[in-house]
């Protein structure tokens, strides 16, 4: 019985990691790592552990090419990131031995959620300090987020055909991960055209602010 409980106190999982800095072969950098999905990182140890000499794996987006250790962009083949595989024990806190390898989770909940009436006061303060109109606004978050986009580098789901809503708000579901592929001023609005990334159920459409 002593024997089977320090067995299994001994398991361990791969776990699959790419390098996430915005430039992967710089020397300069501290080492960013984020990890594959479950699902993503069980098809590349499947790979790994195969018989198939050339050792490669096949993404939705990329393909991972283990004899060298780097995952290859389908739609572009001179993007390539190096990759990692890590041994994580079971009986270990994952939260702790993570944090070191991969950037912060997305939020899964609006910044409002948590901090409501401070939040907006934060928000006010923020504008009134830096004399930004609610366009000039939409306009740096709208560049802050497309550099998050460039350095994580994940393919997103097209959604070019964007259809065009008036005086219409409409939500996105909690979690949803999209990057700002375009923003378009008129004298009355500012349309900010939202790419969504793989695995969300929402139909594309621009985010329209006045």
């Amino acid at each position: 019985m002593g024997s089977q409980a320090i067995k299994a106190a001994d398991q361990s999982r791969a776990q699959w990691y790419w390098k996430s800095n915005s430039d992967p072969w710089s020397t300069n950098e501290n080492e960013e790592w984020t990890k594959y999905s479950d699902i993503e990182s069980a098809i590349i140890e499947e790979a790994f552990n195969g018989q198939n000499k050339t050792k490669l794996a096949e993404l939705q987006n990329y393909s991972i090419n283990l004899n060298d250790s780097i995952q290859i962009s389908k739609s572009d083949p001179n993007k390539q990131r190096q990759i990692k595989r890590v041994l994580i024990s079971t009986n270990e806190s994952q939260g702790l031995r993570e944090e070191r390898f991969f950037l912060t989770p997305a939020l899964s909940k609006t910044f409002n959620d948590d901090y409501g009436k401070e939040a907006y006061i934060f928000l006010s303060q923020w504008q009134k300090d830096n004399e930004l109109s609610d366009a000039e606004i939409v306009e740096q978050a709208a560049n802050g987020i497309i550099i998050e986009g460039q350095q994580l580098e994940h393919a997103g789901l097209d959604i070019s055909q964007l259809s065009y809503y008036d005086e219409e708000e409409v939500l996105l579901p909690p979690a949803t991960e999209f990057t700002i592929m375009e923003v378009q001023k008129t004298t009355t609005k500012t349309c900010v055209y939202l790419k969504l990334l793989p695995n969300t159920n929402t139909r594309p459409t621009p985010n329209l602010l006045s």
